[in-house]
């Protein structure tokens, strides 16, 4: 049985509840589990060195399988570590807090650090898709109309709209995360996408792909609070926007658990300029 994650974004808690839920699930059917990830480990949650550590691991079942792919966070966070070129400024913004996770800060870190190289090595091997004759695992898409062999990398790490909107048959199913969709998966003629945000959401989505059909299983938690915010702040920063004292007292609020996610975008929408 074949099963797929979307982006898990430093959630290694939730990482952990759906694996156990899908060795569950394969063990239920008496099925071994083929899982695919379709990248996006690191970043935005608090512990984006937990997520890698369980992948290297990997299944605690002899009988099933990992199949990693690597997403553009994760091709971010290469750069960042080896070379710091070609690193947009709000990826490191993101990255400043990812390395805390290792127990490193801006002050402390050396690029040369035993973890973060091991986990850099990792990463560096990963394909960015994987073919399986009925379903093409990837991370954001492929371009509409170029076979999947001419497929460029940019495009299978960072494509939205183009592939997204085009409403007819692909060469493959393309199931794959990268572009938020809501806390439920989505699946169309064309494509099923398992970006569910696990740290906006508390959602994290497996798909449980047999044949034909597409059924999920999701792990379940509290949304991550300071990541939300962070991610608010980073977006206004991009815009151009400043973080005046009505827009921080909003921040509060809602690290404080006073206000919802809802209620704060509500709020930010009136405050931000």
């Amino acid at each position: 049985m074949t099963y797929a994650i979307g982006d898990i974004h430093g959630r290694a808690d939730l990482l952990d509840q759906l694996l156990a839920s899908i060795e569950a699930h394969a063990s239920r059917i008496g099925a071994a589990a083929k899982i695919v990830f379709t990248g996006d480990y690191v970043d935005r949650g608090p512990d984006s060195y937990g997520v890698i550590e369980r992948l290297i691991a990997g299944p605690k079942r002899p009988v099933d399988r990992f199949v990693c792919l690597r997403g553009n966070h994760d091709d971010l966070f290469i750069k960042a570590v080896t070379t710091g070129v070609g690193v947009p400024d709000w990826a490191w913004d993101l990255f400043w807090f990812t390395i805390r996770s290792y127990g490193l800060d801006r002050d402390t870190l050396n690029r040369n650090d035993a973890k973060l190289r091991r986990h850099v090595a990792f990463l560096e091997t990963l394909p960015l898709t994987h073919d399986d004759g009925t379903n093409l695992f990837v991370h954001a898409g492929i371009r509409p109309g170029v076979s999947i062999e001419d497929q460029i990398e940019e495009d299978l790490i960072w494509i939205r709209e183009d592939f997204l909107n085009h409403p007819h048959p692909l060469p493959r199913r393309v199931v794959h995360g990268h572009t938020i969709m809501g806390d439920l998966a989505v699946v169309t003629i064309n494509r099923v996408s398992i970006d569910t945000g696990a740290y906006r959401s508390g959602v994290l989505t497996a798909a449980v792909l047999d044949g034909p059909d597409v059924s999920f299983l999701q792990a379940i938690g509290a949304p991550d609070r300071g990541a939300i915010v962070r991610e608010a702040k980073l977006s206004a920063s991009i815009r151009g926007q400043a973080i005046s004292p009505d827009v921080q007292t909003t921040f509060d609020a809602y690290l404080a658990g006073s206000i919802e996610v809802d209620e704060m975008d509500k709020r930010l929408r009136q405050v931000l300029v």
